[in-house]
């Protein structure tokens, strides 16, 4: 019998489409190469953006994070990293068919004959990650702690979204491409340290990543025995455009096969799991859009963003996040948000130009409009 809906894989976008659809009745058939495995990546969300989720899928708190870059700026709001067994327990796939399989664009597009829609949620890179990859990259590696031997990293601060300040280089004015120390609680009295690259292309090497947070860490007083040996470690490897590429005919992409990811912050979880209920809903009402998430003028600010972030030097970076750490608290959520406005979003990239300085401003002009890199 034809399904309603097919969903091609159950990393979150996928499992949450999959099972709302399956909640607002649809008849749902779900294909992954390994539906029943647990999420590995660490998921970040801003505790506002939970929506209806069970508390049960919190995996740790942050009350009031920083953003370090030439000040300190308290964001004043909470974070909240995942569990992710717990989310997934949470998007059930009882009433769904599960297929065990990977499958290839074409093998997607057959499926077109047996569901009436056909969603690709196989994730940014369904044949996987190459070393060559030219795109625009974010890349992180970081290592879990005990947290009372994450203290001399944090400074003072409870948790750090970004620390934009320049400890990984040994130079007192790097010019090479900026990165910043993401330190969060993870639980079990264990804390996440990451040195993260936001964007580059192509990414920035691990290898690379790897010698920064050891050179941060070391100087800031965390033991080299601690930075060596952690608890655990983590790679991150997201494609900024996702895919880059329209989905297989006649299929419809979500999440990061998509556009589902922020542009600008690299962040997709919380947008996936909002946006599963309202396209479920449509769905269920048999309205099919084309596009899961629109190239429309808030995405085009985005890819505006994106361009002057790849094209910065280390000075102009710290001076835009300097500027993005001054603004309002209700314009901070506008450019971090994936659901944020146009007007919501141009207010807070034009809140973060005015906030800087006149030579930063021009070099943030110069990045924007594609003019070459101008090295601090």
């Amino acid at each position: 019998m034809m399904k309603d809906v097919a969903v091609v894989g159950l990393g979150p976008a996928g499992r949450a489409l999959a099972s709302r659809c399956a909640a607002h009745g649809s008849s749902v058939l779900a294909v992954d190469p390994r539906p029943d495995a647990v999420w590995t990546p660490t998921y970040g969300i801003w505790a506002d953006e939970l929506g209806d989720l069970p508390s049960s899928v919190v995996r740790a708190r942050a009350a009031n994070p920083e953003l370090r870059s030439v000040g300190v700026h308290p964001l004043d709001r909470g974070y909240l990293v995942l569990d992710n067994a717990a989310l997934q327990a949470a998007l059930p796939l009882d009433d769904v068919e599960v297929r065990t399989g990977r499958l290839d664009d074409a093998q997607v597009a057959a499926l077109r004959g047996e569901a009436r829609v056909v969603v690709d949620a196989r994730g940014a890179r369904p044949d996987g990650l190459r070393a060559d990859d030219p795109a625009p990259m974010q890349t992180a590696y970081g290592i879990v702690v005990r947290t009372e031997d994450a203290l001399p990293a944090l400074q003072g601060a409870e948790s750090l979204l970004m620390d934009w300040r320049t400890d990984w280089s040994a130079d007192e004015r790097p010019t090479a491409t900026p990165t910043f120390l993401y330190a969060v609680p993870v639980g079990d009295d264990r804390m996440l340290l990451e040195e993260t690259c936001l964007a580059a292309a192509p990414g920035m090497p691990v290898a690379e990543l790897r010698g920064r947070l050891r050179r941060r860490l070391l100087a800031r007083g965390v033991d080299a025995r601690t930075v060596d040996d952690p608890l655990d470690r983590e790679v991150v490897r997201i494609p900024m455009r996702g895919r880059g590429a329209p989905p297989p005919p006649g299929v419809l992409a979500v999440g990061t096969a998509g556009r589902g990811g922020h542009l600008i912050t690299g962040y997709s979880v919380a947008h996936s799991l909002r946006r599963a209920d309202t396209l479920a809903q449509d769905l269920a009402h048999g309205h099919a859009p084309d596009d899961a998430d629109q190239l429309d003028a808030t995405e085009r600010l985005r890819q505006v963003g994106l361009r002057a972030l790849l094209r910065l030097s280390t000075r102009g970076t710290l001076e835009l996040f300097e500027g993005f750490g001054r603004l309002p608290a209700a314009l901070r959520r506008g450019l971090l948000s994936r659901d944020a406005g146009t007007t919501e979003l141009a207010r807070a990239m034009w809140g973060m130009f005015a906030a800087m300085p006149v030579a930063a401003q021009a070099e943030l002009v110069r990045a924007t409009t594609g003019l070459p890199r101008a090295r601090s």
